[in-house]
């Protein structure tokens, strides 16, 4: 188990986002009564908004010491399988805390909350030992490393704005409008679903770069199958991009092409963490 310090905050970041989820889902079912007025009404949406955020920014805060404890030590970072999908959880909703002040994009946080939740289930579930690899913050693998995360966080960030985006669409087809009161308008949801791909794709470029640049041996360092994976990725997101540029694709063929994409991103860097950690530690 890793240590109390580290579960103490890691379990106020669950806290915060367990009570945000709870806070969001609520708003998403209520109601609002016609006799409030629509003051009212405005009212209690703004100060629900600001609670949520609130509540996101602690858990984010808490999240971002109990990553410290647990993956820093000693000028090394431990980049396992649980604290990566920790990093990568953390990044993501740090990411849509800073966008927010900017756009008004909360609407991710009911996806992007569970994940940051399950984040600090899997770092508290970092074993004691030194079974995962710990890089050298002098190795510059280790800036391959850390580019390669902030490449997944905001691609995971693109694939959960196509899910909302799916379903907003099937929202307006069915004319089911609760939901679309609470969400920001379906063009500046594309507007963001493509903005997030274009600066991941650019992020992910480095990632690739730097890696072809700091790996020696790929076959010896069984990542090779990781580097095939993530540039098939990249090419898929570019033609998603040149598709979308060129011959004006959106909606249902962009929410498809962003999912595939990504899950062959992640079956790429989490698959090959997955069986080089825990299959074939050895």
């Amino acid at each position: 188990m890793v240590s109390t310090p580290a579960v103490a905050v890691g379990l106020v970041a669950v806290a915060s986002y367990l009570i945000a989820t709870f806070l969001q889902a609520r708003g998403y079912q209520a109601s609002p009564a016609a006799a409030d007025g629509p003051g009212a009404v405005a009212g209690k949406a703004d100060s629900r908004v600001a609670t949520l955020l609130a509540l996101a920014a602690l858990g984010v805060l808490a999240h971002g010491i109990a990553n410290y404890l647990v993956i820093y030590s000693e000028n090394a970072l431990n980049l396992g399988l649980l604290t990566s999908t920790s990093l990568v959880s953390w990044i993501m909703l740090a990411f849509v805390l800073v966008v927010n002040t900017r756009l008004l994009v909360q609407n991710l946080l009911i996806i992007v909350l569970p994940i940051g939740t399950l984040g600090v289930v899997s770092l508290l579930a970092t074993p004691a030992e030194a079974t995962v690899p710990v890089a050298s913050l002098n190795d510059p693998l280790i800036w391959h490393i850390l580019v390669s995360i902030l490449a997944y966080s905001i691609l995971f960030m693109a694939a959960c704005q196509s899910v909302l985006l799916a379903v907003l669409e099937h929202r307006l087809k069915t004319k089911q409008t609760r939901l679309l009161k609470l969400l920001p308008p379906l063009q500046s949801m594309e507007t963001l679903l493509f903005n997030l791909l274009w600066t991941g794709i650019l992020v992910l470029t480095a990632a690739i770069a730097t890696g072809f640049i700091f790996l020696d041996d790929m076959f010896q360092q069984r990542v090779v199958h990781h580097t095939i994976l993530a540039i098939v990725s990249w090419v898929l997101y570019a033609v998603l991009l040149a598709g979308h540029h060129l011959l004006g694709w959106r909606g249902t063929t962009a929410v498809r092409w962003t999912l595939i994409a990504f899950g062959v991103l992640v079956l790429g860097y989490f698959g090959s963490k997955f069986v080089i950690e825990i299959l074939l530690p050895n």
